[in-house]
């Protein structure tokens, strides 16, 4: 969920595939809320929902669940799937709910999207009930034994295409939260990886993030120049102790207190 309108467009065309995509959201937003640990009745607002891998792991603890998410695509889905839950679409930085009207307010890999995540976190400490919680997840970056696809896509598209800082670190993270007038912070690993059962798979797993639309945009003999060291690359790694997607993670919780 992001505060920008291609960024709204993206997750609308991801919405019909994002969790096939984004394999790991369910596990880790079980683990989110699990670490949460609400009880049942609990308010909760689901920031950035998606396809609602967080927000149905609380409804299945019998959580009253608030599910908002920017992109069209992912709240008329969420309305169909969950009718059980109060769907909006809404921006993180820009919540249009009341002042301290829930117990829990989570975000499954979203803060490190945003345009202003400080602002986020503003808006969820005010919307959270006085010594209320927070539980966020954040992409732990990692590169392992895809070293080989990292520097192939450095060597085709440049380092740093988007001309941010970099991706946000678990100790930013924490310093937002306090910065926002969260306390009693705590964080926890996690790692989930993902076999691959050999090249033509992982090219399909990046034919659904896009690889196809990015390699257009290239001339013809570069973009043939790539799908073939990709799959020399995806080969060698397949015969050395196959492929895996070495995906990491760390949970944050907190909780509400004082007003910044």
């Amino acid at each position: 969920m992001t505060s920008t309108e291609p960024g709204r467009r993206k997750y609308d065309a991801l919405a019909e595939r994002y969790e096939e995509i984004f394999f790991y959201v369910a596990d880790v937003g079980r683990q989110l809320v699990d670490l949460a640990a609400p009880r049942p009745g609990d308010r909760v607002l689901d920031v950035g929902s998606g396809r609602g891998a967080v927000a149905r792991a609380a409804l299945a603890r019998g959580c009253a669940v608030t599910a908002v998410d920017a992109s069209a695509g992912m709240v008329e889905r969420l309305r169909v799937d969950y009718p059980a839950m109060t769907v909006r679409q809404l921006d993180a930085g820009r919540l249009d709910l009341p002042d301290g009207s829930f117990d829990l307010v989570t975000a499954g890999f979203v803060v490190q999207v945003l345009d202003d995540p400080a602002a986020a976190l503003v808006e969820f400490h005010r919307v959270l009930a006085p010594s209320g919680t927070v539980a966020l997840s954040l992409e732990r970056q990692t590169v392992g034994r895809l070293k080989w696809l990292h520097d192939l896509n450095a060597e085709f598209f440049g380092e740093g295409r988007g001309g941010g800082p970099g991706p946000m670190t678990a100790d930013q993270l924490d310093t937002l939260l306090t910065v926002a007038g969260f306390d009693q912070l705590t964080r926890t690993e996690v790692d989930i990886p993902k076999s691959v059962p050999d090249p033509a798979a992982l090219w399909a797993w990046l034919e659904l993030q896009g690889i196809q639309q990015v390699l257009d945009a290239l001339p013809a003999d570069r973009a043939t120049a790539f799908r073939e060291a990709f799959f020399a690359g995806a080969q060698r790694m397949h015969d050395d102790g196959g492929i895996e997607l070495e995906f990491g993670a760390t949970l944050h919780r907190a909780v509400s207190g004082p007003p910044a």
